[in-house]
């Protein structure tokens, strides 16, 4: 009896382990790349509840322009926030000219090469006069990804924040329809550092002349 039990024990712990090690695998075999994209080429943009039937909150929507065929959406004036966008593309049939992704299963969040679809969600919310989109992990913890800079009853442009970027997941070579928000914290540090240097060099003015000691030099001993 007792060698019985004991081997039942081992068997269930043998299934247990077999079974882990096939789901860490098949996880592992079943990795996301991602992809750089055209950033002029998408657009996020925050729609308003007023657009939405049985919706209380923004919802997040990105549009691709996939081929020049057509215009996929319109913006308003630029410099003038919030910026509207008018998507074109419900007036014509879009497909392999436009992409379109409404939910988490067209976008998430990508930090320094991780996949955070599981772990973080994203949401919109109206901050200080403005929409922001944020992303939110399980824990509660905030990240800042973009906001609207203004606040309007239309479809509102999304800006992202400084390290982020669209780009597509990738998996096996193959480019999929799914939109990363992306961040890449070495080059958010860089931009910032170029940024930096950019306002030190805005604030030295143009008439400033140096003083070269050499060349002072020679010509009193000429």
């Amino acid at each position: 009896m007792k060698n019985i039990f004991h081997r039942s024990i081992l068997t269930i712990f043998s299934t247990i382990f077999f079974t882990i090690n096939t789901a860490i695998s098949a996880q592992a075999n079943f990795t996301f790349d991602e992809v750089e994209i055209d950033q002029n080429q998408v657009v996020a943009m925050a729609m308003p509840p007023s657009d939405l039937n049985g919706y209380s909150s923004y919802k997040l929507i990105i549009l691709e322009q996939r081929s020049n065929e057509r215009p996929c959406w319109s913006e308003s004036e630029a410099g003038l926030y919030p910026i509207l966008v008018e998507p074109l593309l419900l007036n014509f049939n879009f497909s392999g000219i436009c992409g379109r992704a409404t939910d988490s299963n067209g976008y998430s969040i990508r930090v320094d090469g991780n996949d955070l679809s599981v772990s973080h969600r994203l949401i919109l919310q109206n901050v200080g006069g403005e929409i922001k989109l944020f992303g939110i992990s399980l824990t509660g913890d905030k990240k800042l990804i973009g906001r609207s800079r203004g606040l309007s009853n239309g479809m509102m442009k999304i800006f992202l924040e400084p390290g982020w970027q669209f780009t597509k997941r990738s998996y096996q070579g193959k480019v999929l329809g799914h939109f990363y928000f992306s961040y890449d914290s070495f080059a958010a540090k860089q931009a910032e550092i170029e940024q930096r240097i950019s306002e030190i060099e805005a604030q030295i003015p143009d008439s400033l002349e140096f003083y070269d000691n050499t060349n002072s030099a020679i010509a009193e001993g000429s």
